[in-house]
This record gives structure tokens, sequence and C-alpha cells, in this order.
């Protein structure tokens, strides 16, 4: 015979879990969402500042590794829509990590190559090749945007 007074407080705590899980999950994303969209970039001559719910800065001249990665599908890049590229800047222990989608999003990038070149960090291929798509190339001389 099976226990019946058990079987009910079993499935329940299981649905607690589960749910739980869920909602953690989704509070985190919530939270990234939104620090995303408060998130202010100060870009100078010196460094790099991304001030948000989380502030992060680092001095251009402890940048040591430039990525710049497009998500979205190769249909999206084709046609010029939808997609965004992500740009991380590492370097002493920090790291800055910006999406397309802000307002001087390709001036930022012209920025950041030049401090990469500045301290002789090299872009892997894949990065090189995003940099090209927004009319940077990496291995060429890059003058400083006139904002900064």
């Amino acid at each position: 015979p099976r226990d019946l007074h058990s079987f009910p407080a079993r499935r329940s705590s299981d649905l607690v879990v589960i749910f739980g899980g869920l909602t953690v999950l989704f509070l985190v994303f919530g939270f990234r969402t939104v620090q995303r969209h408060l998130v202010q970039v100060a870009v100078t001559s010196d460094g790099i500042g991304a001030v948000g719910l989380i502030t992060r800065a680092m001095p251009w001249q402890a940048l040591e590794e430039l990525t710049l990665r497009y998500y979205g599908t190769r249909r999206q890049r084709r046609e010029g829509s939808g997609g965004f590229f992500q740009l991380t800047l590492r370097g002493g222990g920090r790291s800055v990590r910006l999406e397309s989608s802000i307002a001087g999003f390709d001036d930022i990038v012209r920025q950041a190559v030049i401090a990469a070149q500045a301290n002789g960090v090299s872009v892997d291929p894949t990065s090189a090749g995003n940099l090209l798509d927004l009319g940077v190339d990496a291995d060429a001389p890059t003058d400083a945007p006139a904002d900064c």
C-alpha cells in the first residue's frame, strides 16, 4: 500500500524548490536589466568608468584585454538589423562590459582600441573582424575621437 500522507508534502516541497529557483533566476535577470538601463559611461583620456547600480572604472594604462563580440543571427548581421555588440575591457583585476545600445558606443570602441594599441594589447581574430564591421582597424593607427 502507498502512504498517501507523505505524497502531497513531497510534491509541494519539489514545487517550492522549482518555483523558488525560477524566482531567483528572474530576480537576477531583472537586476541586470535595470542596471543596464541605468548605467552612465564616462570616457576621458585617462580611462573609462561605468556608473550605475554597480560602479566600475579602469584607467586606460591598465587595459590588458579587449574583446568585441556580436550577438545575433547571421541574417540580422547581414541585413544590419537586430543583434548587438558587447565590448569587454579587462585589466588590473577590473573589467568593464558595455553593449552597443549605449550612446557613443562607436567612439568608446575607438578610444579603447587606441588604448589597446598604446599598451601593446593584441586583439583576437573574432574581435578584429567585429571591429572592422564598426569601421575600426585594430592594426592600423587610430586617431582619438574629438569628444575625448
